[in-house]
């Protein structure tokens, strides 16, 4: 993760990559899976073995982690500028406008992995730093059309 600030605009950069090593075979996205010595792994174990990607800055347009398998990458940049700097007025508290741009997708096998099974997805956001902490209304979008909305109070990144 990197990030920095000019004046009152900031921008981070994350990345993030995971992989099962010796993943078994078999579909994990349904929960079940035949392991590596053919023995039969149940719905909790395999879940454990996935990585989800979903939800606001995370594959945006998606739910939270409605999408999972064995093998993942995401990379992600935000771009946010603080419009309201707290005092008297419409807008008393610090007040953030930003967008996210995201890339990522999860894998059944390593082999998938590719710059173009990537999926693509964007958010629009607003965060406010209250007295009880962040507030933020988020609006996310993504390349085969699904969009989800998000209303968070606490930090989220």
């Amino acid at each position: 993760m990197a990030a920095g600030s000019l004046g009152r605009y900031t921008a981070v950069f994350s990345t993030a990559a995971g992989t099962t090593i010796n993943a078994p075979n078999g579909s994990l996205l349904v929960g079940e899976a035949t392991g590596p010595g053919g023995e039969r792994i149940t719905t909790p174990t395999a879940l454990r073995l996935l990585f989800s990607l979903g939800g606001f800055a995370n594959l945006s347009g998606l739910k939270a982690n409605s999408i999972a398998g064995p093998h993942f990458a995401i990379a992600r940049t935000l771009f946010y500028k603080q419009i309201g700097r707290g005092g008297p007025g419409y807008l008393d508290v610090p007040t953030y406008l930003g967008v996210s741009l995201e890339a990522g997708n999860v894998w059944d096998q390593r082999g998938e992995m590719s710059f173009g099974s990537l999926r693509h997805d964007a958010s629009v956001f607003l965060g406010l730093d209250t007295l009880l902490g962040p507030v933020y209304v988020a609006s996310g979008f993504d390349d085969q059309g699904q969009h989800a909305f998000y209303l968070f109070l606490g930090r989220t990144f």
